[in-house]
């Protein structure tokens, strides 16, 4: 804790209480070790008195957060976040790294269907899988960078995570994108828009990858050899059944196109996950508040232990106990708009979400 005497508090908090109050009525002054706390008056609208605060104080490099707690409207103080640094050089070398590793892992999935004959060539192969993947990821993690510029939260460009070539059932060559925010939303609505954007673009590219990909695989009544059973999305079910209407027993050897789809909904369900900062987090906490989205946090990971998530479920844990900063404006509640743009994430995952327990290997 930082060394504060009893007169530098005092002339401190006369400072800040000057300037909070002329935004807010102050009623009552709370003190959180050495950084007070005001307990306000709300007024009918909040934001031009939000802004107007956020201006006085940027001198002084704070942030002003509207919050409620035991039952009272409060002004806390947040201190400013550092810059940003755009370091663009490793967002481009780890870019061009995934676009490898992706390419590599769809080039061992064409190898078999070109040994099989069902492909002419594995680099055809590969590009239809690592570029419709790369697009899906872009679009989502473009989504969030679009959103945070629209409503003025400090993010980083993209970092994407790139998969060296291991020995798993499918290849993925990726663990994902992601970028950091250093700035708190201004309100629940954009928390929402920035937990929410970069879902809803993902998925919106993922649906025509996917239907090109069902489109293009192959369906076959027996393989010969050991077959790897790996269960669909119910998006995939329902678009595969539209299709190609598949005769009951029938295997689908998916094309590479169709796997890019495919983990694109696997990419879209982990960030949906309703815990922490992810961005299943980030629509939990805008809907429901701080309180709430704790006891969920911990929800998710159950599940997705049930989902056989396991390496995500132990990410969670580790992130919970962290919380989530919220937005600045806490006190205004969440538009219908946005309220109902969280019923449609609550779709998203249920349709994109894999239970990957269920792969089986039948000799």
């Amino acid at each position: 804790m930082s060394t504060v005497t009893p007169e530098e508090l005092i002339a401190q908090t006369e400072e800040l209480t000057r300037l909070v109050a002329a935004s807010f009525p102050v009623e009552d002054i709370w003190f959180d070790g050495d950084r007070p706390a005001f307990v306000i008056r709300r007024p009918p609208d909040v934001r031009p008195a939000l802004a107007a605060l956020r201006q006085r104080l940027a001198p002084l490099r704070l942030l002003p957060a509207l919050r409620r707690r035991r039952g009272k409207d409060l002004v806390v103080l947040l201190p400013e976040p550092p810059p940003l640094r755009i370091r663009w050089q490793l967002n481009l070398l780890l870019f061009i790294a995934t676009l490898g590793t992706t390419f590599w892992a769809g080039y061992q999935q064409a190898a078999f269907l070109v040994r099989e004959g069902y492909l002419r060539n594995a680099v055809d192969g590969a590009l239809a899988f690592s570029l419709p993947l790369m697009a899906i990821l872009l679009t989502h993690e473009m989504g969030h960078k679009v959103t945070s510029v629209i409503r003025g939260i400090r993010a980083s460009l993209p970092y994407f995570i790139p998969l060296p070539p291991l020995p798993t059932v499918l290849p993925i060559g990726t663990l994902g994108a992601v970028i950091v925010t250093r700035s708190p939303a201004p309100d629940r609505n954009g928390l929402m828009d920035l937990g929410a954007s970069g879902p809803l673009a993902g998925f919106l590219v993922a649906i025509p990858v996917l239907i090109y990909g069902i489109r293009h695989s192959f369906v076959l009544e027996a393989l010969a050899g050991p077959l790897v059973s790996i269960p669909d999305p119910l998006l995939v079910r329902w678009l595969t059944a539209l299709l190609i209407h598949p005769p009951d027993g029938a295997i689908i050897l998916g094309h590479p196109t169709y796997w890019a789809g495919w983990i694109g909904l696997l990419v879209t369900s982990l960030n949906l996950l309703p815990a922490s900062m992810l961005d299943g987090g980030h629509a939990i906490r805008a809907a429901l508040g701080p309180e709430r989205h704790r006891v969920i946090s911990y929800l998710a990971v159950a599940v997705a232990l049930a989902l056989g998530y396991i390496p995500m479920a132990i990410l969670i844990l580790l992130f919970n106990p962290r919380g989530h900063p919220g937005p600045l404006d806490d006190l205004t509640p969440l538009s219908r708009t946005r309220l109902l743009i969280g019923l449609v994430l609550v779709a998203i995952f249920a349709v994109s979400a894999v239970p990957l327990w269920a792969v089986r290997v039948q000799p």
